[in-house]
């Protein structure tokens, strides 16, 4: 990571030596902060439809959740997502759960079928966005190595959601990952495993039934990221007069095809991520500085809002502290 973002600034910095470009302090101090103030509340908008998406899908396996717990659940999962490799840390979700007394094979088929539609609306506006990339960037601009990379993205993407989907509705998936966990060499890794397999077999195949659901949700909260996106563009100042086609449906589509390098084996994709919008908002005519500076700017406004999760996982935190102690001492042997 430390690598990957040594090269972006080495390249922001040679590629602005011209002088031509605003400076960092300029760009940050002409921020409009009522467009940022918009981007905020659209983020906020995403995260309480992401949390009305899983509270849904929950109660199609016939479990109520609360509203408050859910969204701050969720927080914590997005907050867990930003610090780690591939954005993986959201699968701790159903642990953020855990004080509403909701079973993890529950939880765990929920989020891994939202998961997997989401991933599947990433890969259709990943392959929008290279007709629109295609379409719009002169072909002066037009860099044959970021359309491979965006390509080689859509099928990792793709390659997850089948993965996730197979996982959630396929009863044959689920019974080779029991004959895999069943193998005598790792059997002894993976007690207790079989049976909550089983479990989760049972929830996968009532989280089928809400795809249509979690899809229409979904898209929704694409569009919103859109509005995001293009609130921050506002905020910096990116106005058509730099580039024309950097309208609200050119960062509606330039959205998950960029945000597709978050899944990145760096924590939450850094570096990688702002590697392409640098990229892709360059193709636009944006300047280094300022495409350098949105890319930091959507960074921060995601791990700043999502430091409201901070008391959701401190709480779950000390819950399974003070249950790990409790076996503790449970199975210490008593004196005679």
């Amino acid at each position: 990571m430390v690598a990957i973002f040594a090269a972006l600034i080495w390249y922001v910095f040679s590629a602005s030596s011209g002088g031509a470009n605003k400076s960092f302090v300029e760009i940050l101090t002409s921020i409009k902060l009522e467009y940022l103030a918009l981007a905020l509340l659209c983020y906020f908008g995403i995260n309480v439809l992401f949390t009305f998406r899983l509270k849904r899908v929950l109660a199609r396996e016939g479990i109520k959740s609360s509203w408050g717990k859910t969204l701050l659940a969720q927080y914590a999962g997005m907050l867990s997502s930003d610090v780690t490799p591939a954005r993986s840390g959201y699968m701790l979700t159903p642990i953020y759960l855990r004080d509403q007394n909701i079973p993890a094979p529950a939880s765990l088929s929920a989020i891994l079928g939202i998961q997997s539609i989401e991933f599947l609306v990433k890969v259709i506006g990943g392959t929008l966005a290279i007709f629109f990339l295609v379409q719009t960037v002169p072909p002066a601009n037009m860099n044959q190595e970021v359309l491979i990379l965006a390509a080689v993205g859509i099928g990792l993407m793709l390659f997850g959601a089948v993965l996730l989907i197979l996982m959630s509705t396929s009863k044959r998936a689920i019974a080779v990952i029991q004959r895999i966990a069943g193998h005598r060499l790792i059997t002894r890794f993976t007690r207790g495993l079989l049976g909550k397999l089983e479990e989760y077999a049972g929830n996968a195949q009532k989280t089928k039934k809400a795809i249509p659901e979690i899809s229409a949700l979904t898209f929704v909260c694409w569009l919103l990221k859109g509005f995001e996106w293009y609130f921050l563009a506002l905020a910096l100042g990116m106005t058509l007069g730099l580039s024309p086609v950097l309208t609200y449906i050119g960062f509606f589509l330039i959205h998950p095809l960029v945000t597709a390098l978050g899944f990145a084996p760096t924590p939450g994709g850094l570096g990688a991520q702002e590697w392409g919008v640098v990229i892709v908002l360059g193709l636009f005519g944006v300047d280094t500085f300022t495409a350098f500076s949105f890319a930091l700017l959507a960074r921060g406004l995601l791990i700043i809002e999502d430091l409201a999760g901070v008391p959701q996982i401190v709480r779950t935190s000390s819950l399974l502290f003070a249950k790990k102690t409790k076996e503790e001492s449970t199975l210490q042997p008593t004196a005679n």
